[in-house]
């Protein structure tokens, strides 16, 4: 689907979702300290239009933080309060004393923002536009002297040099943040080709060892089975032993590297998963429940099958679940899986030191360009929910 906003990639969504969490709260912090900023004025400029303009910056505030809980026009937020933030400060500016207001700092802490969450070119905009709103009050603002020329250059150049230093210093942390992702991937990668190599040692040379002694042993236990009923009979359990053995060396290849992943595709792999979990009394009810088509993307098949094996590791073993639900389906451009538990639940932000599941499988979504979302509380159950946008399939 086209959108208006094409200059933040899917990928950066959480980086920008984070960034305007930030942004609201600042905004609350500077609609607290006006009143006192305005109650320290040196000309209190009609009060009466002063404070509607606060009350409208509250609104505004509030507006925000609503939008930005929603999450799900994350882009269309970020552009509009790009234009609108500098709007206001401008409005509160033309009330109280135009350049020389008190309120006109934050057309820097706006600049700012704008540097640190979307691009240069976005950034540059912005300064243009304050540049404007600038001149617009130097003329314009009621009861306030005009500035020299020099000073409103001087001002102009100060936006300037903010939103300059802002986007390089976010430039070099996302390039940063690139590079560390590539490397993750790396190491994930090396990783699953590493389990692709000793799943296959063992499957062809273990496993074919195990396949020709339980075959002899049986060719032994048929040819005694009437001429020796007493060695036919002590080798049953023997037999029953390699079958296990050959059983549990299955269950540790698949578990290594499932050839069904990469015969069958994640689809066929998630379905054979939960299936084997299905036992008999006591056995926590396992539900599957697929929407979605098959991710076309190997690296994404197998990240969503990692997290699927590491949530339902946790529901079933640690969590003491007694239901959990699978589902995968595709929601608002994305393949989402979704694992949830009615066990006895933790708090995300207080994990226990040495337990490294939320951060294996949160690397690994985030390697793919994906996200992971957990949400539990002691006594609550918990919902693992890994998205990974359709571009990125």
């Amino acid at each position: 689907m086209a959108t208006p906003f094409p200059d933040v990639p899917e990928h950066r969504l959480d980086e920008l979702r984070r960034a305007e969490a930030i942004i609201v709260w600042l905004r609350w912090l500077a609609m607290a300290s006006w009143p006192f900023i305005l109650a320290a004025a040196p000309r209190p400029v009609a009060p009466a239009a002063v404070w509607s303009v606060y009350a409208l910056g509250v609104a505004y505030t509030a507006t925000t933080h609503v939008l930005n809980r929603g999450g799900r026009a994350i882009r269309a937020t970020a552009f509009a309060t790009t234009v609108a933030d500098p709007v206001l400060t401008a409005i509160a500016c033309a009330v109280t004393g135009g350049l020389a207001s008190p309120i006109y700092p934050f057309f820097y802490l706006t600049t700012l923002a704008t540097s640190i969450r979307l691009g240069m070119r976005e950034t540059l905009a912005t300064v243009g536009l304050t540049a404007a709103l600038s001149a617009a009050l130097d003329l314009w603002a009621p009861r306030a002297p005009h500035a020299a020329p020099a000073d409103l250059a001087l001002t102009i150049f100060y936006l300037f040099f903010v939103a300059l230093e802002g986007g390089l210093l976010s430039r070099a942390a996302r390039a940063q943040s690139q590079r560390r992702q590539e490397v993750l991937w790396r190491l994930i990668h090396a990783e699953e080709e590493e389990r692709r190599r000793v799943a296959g040692e063992i499957h062809d040379r273990l496993g074919g060892r195990f396949f020709t002694a339980h075959h002899t042993l049986e060719r032994v236990r048929t040819a005694a089975g009437t001429r020796d009923p007493e060695t036919e009979r002590a080798l049953v359990p023997v037999a029953d032993a390699m079958r296990a053995c050959a059983d549990e060396l299955r269950a540790i290849t698949n578990a290594l590297r499932p050839m069904v992943l990469d015969d069958f595709g994640f689809v066929e792999a998630l379905r054979e998963h939960v299936a084997g979990l299905a036992g008999g009394d006591g056995t926590p009810r396992v539900t599957l429940a697929v929407d979605a088509p098959e991710p076309r993307t190997p690296a994404v098949r197998v990240m969503l099958f990692r997290v699927l094996q590491e949530a339902l590791l946790n529901a079933l073993k640690h969590a003491g679940a007694t239901d959990v639900r699978v589902a995968f389906a595709t929601a608002a451009d994305a393949l989402v899986l979704t694992i949830r538990d009615d066990g006895r639940g933790f708090d995300p932000r207080a994990v226990p030191r040495g337990h490294l599941g939320l951060v294996y499988m949160r690397e690994r979504a985030e390697a793919c360009g994906g996200r992971l979302e957990v949400r539990s509380r002691p006594g609550s159950g918990t919902e693992i929910r890994v998205s990974v946008p359709l571009e990125r399939m």
